[in-house]
């Protein structure tokens, strides 16, 4: 007999287990293709695997490259509740990062709390700029924010190759010949959390905000008016919501939060700008926040994972040869499960229909 605690229970796991399946998937396509190249599948996700935590040093690499994920990741959870969709997470990165860098090293000399403190508003400011843009022309004009958002990664990028490559470039002796700018006051750079590994504070940052952005969401009157207008927009205009206005403040905290994984790689990792600060988190931020089911904390466990993966990805070269795009396959695949994902739920829940 099914009772209605049963169905409770199982609807509330059913989009664990969709997700479940989904990887399986993934894994399965993977090693087939690994299986083609001449590699065991076995030996190179253990090998992935022991890239990522094999060692204090690997794990402090693995959760640095989790920061970026999860901020970019929060961001975009407040786009998308709010039915607005930011695709340009990446290009908001890099604006955050030249906020970063612009703070950290043109302003004087000042207390490093203060400072760290003057970096961090500087690149959110940056970012929620960039994020703003698209938000602003969707609810004025009723641009397409994908379009607007994704072109805006490309504006945004070619601008930090210009700044790298002409007036914030460093001295030749000092860049070797790389299109980089200097280096920030030491004032602004993020202390290490567990030396002598390179895991720096941003980490707890991206913790924090974690917990405020979930609070944001479920414990506040913004929370509420973001979450009606996302399911909703013409009932939330009628009880009153600003939608407009929602929108695009949504937007700009999304690009914000995305901002500051911009300072986490220039404060934290490079201590300068360069125009290959981001491998492309803002893009698989986009990944982690659908697999965490556009939840926080949710997201937490999905950016360690894929954090992994790409660490580890690089000590799976060095260990036994296979080339690291083996690793981005693996994510386009887990990418493309995605779209299995309402059909698995629908399959899942169909013993309860015939209950």
């Amino acid at each position: 007999m099914v009772t209605l605690k049963t169905i409770a229970g199982y609807y509330a796991s059913r989009r664990a287990i969709s997700v479940i399946i989904a990887l399986a998937l993934a894994f399965g396509v993977t090693s087939i293709l690994i299986v083609i190249s001449g590699y065991n599948p076995g030996e190179v996700y253990w090998r992935l695997f022991d890239g990522g935590f094999g060692s204090l040093r690997r794990l402090s690499l693995t959760l640095n490259m989790t920061t970026p994920l999860l901020l970019c990741s929060l961001g975009l959870i407040l786009a998308f509740r709010c039915g607005v969709w930011n695709i340009g997470a990446e290009g908001q990165l890099y604006m955050g990062a030249v906020g970063a860098l612009a703070a950290g090293l043109f302003l004087p000399s000042i207390p490093k709390p203060l400072h760290l403190l003057v970096v961090a508003i500087a690149s959110f400011i940056f970012g929620g700029i960039w994020g703003a843009i698209p938000g602003i022309l969707k609810v004025k004009y009723k641009a397409n924010e994908i379009i607007t958002s994704l072109l805006m990664v490309f504006v945004a990028q070619l601008f930090v190759t210009y700044l790298t490559q002409f007036p914030w470039r460093a001295p030749q002796e000092v860049a070797a010949g790389f299109p980089v700018t200097e280096k920030v006051a030491a004032t602004a750079m993020l202390p290490k959390i567990l030396p002598p590994t390179a895991l720096h504070a941003g980490l707890i940052i991206a913790l924090g905000l974690t917990v405020v952005v979930w609070f944001v969401l479920q414990r506040s009157a913004y929370g509420y008016r973001v979450k009606a207008v996302g399911i909703n927009p013409d009932t939330a205009r009628y009880g009153g919501i600003p939608v407009g206005k929602i929108k695009i403040t949504s937007m700009i905290l999304s690009g914000g939060l995305a901002g500051l994984a911009g300072m986490a790689q220039v404060s934290g990792i490079f201590h300068l700008l360069t125009d290959r600060i981001s491998p492309g988190y803002g893009f698989l931020a986009i990944l982690v926040t659908f697999l965490g089911g556009l939840n926080p904390f949710g997201s937490i466990f999905v950016a360690l994972f894929l954090g992994a993966l790409l660490s580890g990805s690089h000590f799976a070269q060095s260990d036994i040869g296979i080339d690291p795009s083996v690793v981005h396959v693996l994510v386009a695949v887990i990418m493309l499960s995605l779209i299995l994902l309402p059909f698995i739920e629908k399959r899942l829940s169909q013993p309860f229909k015939h209950s």
